[in-house]
Protein backbone atom coordinates (compact mmCIF):
# COMPACT_ATOMS: atom_id res chain seq x y z
CA UNK A 1 0.00 0.00 0.00
CA UNK A 2 2.63 2.46 0.56
CA UNK A 3 4.74 1.73 -2.13
CA UNK A 4 1.88 2.79 -4.15
CA UNK A 5 0.50 6.48 -2.06
CA UNK A 6 4.37 7.13 -2.81
CA UNK A 7 4.40 6.52 -6.24
CA UNK A 8 5.10 10.09 -8.35
CA UNK A 9 1.77 10.52 -9.96
CA UNK A 10 -0.04 9.96 -6.46
CA UNK A 11 2.54 11.06 -3.96
CA UNK A 12 1.46 14.69 -3.93
CA UNK A 13 -2.55 13.79 -3.85
CA UNK A 14 -2.16 11.79 -0.96
CA UNK A 15 0.68 13.30 1.13
CA UNK A 16 -1.73 16.12 2.03
CA UNK A 17 -4.43 14.38 3.20
CA UNK A 18 -2.00 11.63 4.91
CA UNK A 19 -0.60 15.07 7.07
CA UNK A 20 -4.60 16.00 7.93
CA UNK A 21 -5.22 12.35 8.95
CA UNK A 22 -1.84 12.32 10.92
CA UNK A 23 -2.84 15.94 12.86
CA UNK A 24 -6.65 14.65 13.39
CA UNK A 25 -5.00 11.31 15.00
CA UNK A 26 -3.17 13.32 17.19
CA UNK A 27 -5.24 15.84 18.35
CA UNK A 28 -7.73 12.80 19.75
CA UNK A 29 -4.92 10.41 21.31
CA UNK A 30 -4.36 13.58 22.95
CA UNK A 31 -7.75 14.17 24.54
CA UNK A 32 -7.21 9.99 25.30
CA UNK A 33 -4.62 11.06 27.09
CA UNK A 34 -5.59 13.88 29.04
CA UNK A 35 -6.57 12.57 32.95
CA UNK A 36 -4.99 9.75 32.49
CA UNK A 37 -1.26 9.02 33.00
CA UNK A 38 -0.81 5.92 30.43
CA UNK A 39 -2.82 3.78 28.05
CA UNK A 40 -1.78 -0.13 28.73
CA UNK A 41 -2.84 -2.39 26.78
CA UNK A 42 -1.74 -5.72 24.06
CA UNK A 43 1.22 -4.81 21.92
CA UNK A 44 0.12 -7.02 19.09
CA UNK A 45 -3.71 -8.44 18.66
CA UNK A 46 -3.09 -12.12 18.40
CA UNK A 47 -0.38 -14.53 19.05
CA UNK A 48 3.01 -15.02 16.70
CA UNK A 49 2.15 -17.10 13.55
CA UNK A 50 4.81 -19.96 12.85
CA UNK A 51 8.06 -19.24 11.21
CA UNK A 52 7.91 -20.21 7.65
CA UNK A 53 4.05 -19.41 7.49
CA UNK A 54 3.42 -17.67 4.43
CA UNK A 55 1.30 -14.43 5.08
CA UNK A 56 -0.95 -12.11 3.01
CA UNK A 57 -0.51 -8.42 3.42
CA UNK A 58 -3.43 -7.82 5.72
CA UNK A 59 -2.10 -10.58 7.96
CA UNK A 60 1.03 -9.11 8.46
CA UNK A 61 -0.12 -5.34 8.66
CA UNK A 62 -2.55 -6.32 11.13
CA UNK A 63 0.18 -6.97 14.09
CA UNK A 64 1.24 -3.20 14.12
CA UNK A 65 -2.28 -2.38 14.64
CA UNK A 66 -1.79 -1.11 18.31
CA UNK A 67 1.57 0.36 17.75
CA UNK A 68 1.58 2.35 14.75
CA UNK A 69 -0.93 4.77 16.55
CA UNK A 70 1.99 6.32 19.20
CA UNK A 71 3.99 6.73 15.61
CA UNK A 72 1.26 8.61 14.00
CA UNK A 73 0.52 10.58 17.04
CA UNK A 74 3.40 11.47 18.12
CA UNK A 75 3.67 10.06 21.71
CA UNK A 76 6.32 7.80 23.41
CA UNK A 77 5.59 4.23 23.84
CA UNK A 78 7.15 1.00 25.16
CA UNK A 79 6.17 -2.52 25.32
CA UNK A 80 7.60 -5.45 27.78
CA UNK A 81 6.87 -9.05 28.57
CA UNK A 82 3.77 -9.78 30.33
CA UNK A 83 4.02 -13.31 30.49
CA UNK A 84 2.98 -16.17 28.21
CA UNK A 85 0.36 -18.07 26.52
CA UNK A 86 0.98 -21.53 25.76
CA UNK A 87 4.80 -20.96 26.00
CA UNK A 88 5.00 -18.33 23.71
CA UNK A 89 5.73 -14.57 25.53
CA UNK A 90 3.47 -11.85 24.81
CA UNK A 91 3.54 -8.33 24.89
CA UNK A 92 2.27 -4.96 27.21
CA UNK A 93 2.70 -1.97 25.56
CA UNK A 94 2.58 1.56 27.50
CA UNK A 95 1.65 4.68 25.70
CA UNK A 96 2.12 8.20 27.19
CA UNK A 97 1.99 11.47 26.54
CA UNK A 98 4.06 13.69 24.78
CA UNK A 99 7.55 14.32 26.41
CA UNK A 100 6.65 11.97 29.43
CA UNK A 101 8.80 9.03 28.08
CA UNK A 102 10.40 9.10 32.00
CA UNK A 103 6.71 8.14 33.32
CA UNK A 104 6.52 5.23 30.89
CA UNK A 105 9.58 3.70 32.24
CA UNK A 106 8.54 4.11 35.61
CA UNK A 107 5.75 2.25 35.23
CA UNK A 108 7.43 -0.85 33.24
CA UNK A 109 9.34 -0.78 36.11
CA UNK A 110 6.19 -1.17 38.75
CA UNK A 111 5.14 -3.16 36.49
CA UNK A 112 8.11 -5.82 36.62
CA UNK A 113 8.79 -5.52 40.43
CA UNK A 114 4.68 -7.29 40.79
CA UNK A 115 5.69 -10.07 38.10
Amino acid sequence: MGSYISQKEFSGKYYKKALQARSLIKIEVNKLLNGVDAIVGPTVPKLPHKIGTTLEPMDMYSYDVLTVIANLAGIPAASMKAGEVNGIPVGLQIQGKPFEDSKIIEIMAKIDEIQ
